[in-house]
């Protein structure tokens, strides 16, 4: 079922409920309870009172990982988002709306992401260009490269 077709229920926030698609295909909803069969204290509280943060949106509820994406989204109003949010490497999904507070601190731990591939990219680029030229390098000095090669 894509975000575009569930039904958004107020009741249904990601604090409360998650909705986790198993790798069989199969899409379950957990709803996190303490000790006593209550929400936990993590979860939202109707009457307000006793709420704890959220944990970040880019750690993973099911294995922890730090590489949770955004997958689909729609703006809930101007000051929140109905995010559908997937782990690469657990394949957990959850769905949930957020605030602009959530979504700030996620785009910075996207951009904290984007920046460290780009780095990776660059180094990657630099060793496979640097072997390159020593290779070729070595041809010219053995002189094994013809103007026919060009």
């Amino acid at each position: 079922m894509s975000l575009a077709e569930t039904a958004m229920r107020p009741d249904e926030s990601y604090r409360i409920h998650h909705r986790v698609r198993l790798p069989d295909g199969r899409e379950v909803e957990v709803v996190h309870l303490d000790a006593h069969g209550l929400p936990s204290p993590g979860a939202a509280d109707p009457a307000g009172a006793g709420e704890r943060p959220a944990p970040p949106l880019h750690l993973c509820f099911h294995c922890a990982s730090e590489l949770v994406h955004p997958v689909e989204w729609v703006e809930e109003d101007e000051e929140s988002w109905r995010i559908l949010l997937r782990c690469p490497e657990c394949e957990a999904t959850r769905e949930g709306v957020f605030d602009r507070e959530q979504i700030d601190a996620l785009e910075r731990q996207l951009d904290l992401g984007i920046g460290s591939l780009i780095s990776d990219l660059q180094r990657m680029t630099h060793t496979n260009m640097s072997e390159e030229i020593d290779f070729f390098v070595r041809a010219l000095q053995a002189d094994v490269i013809l103007p026919s090669d060009f």
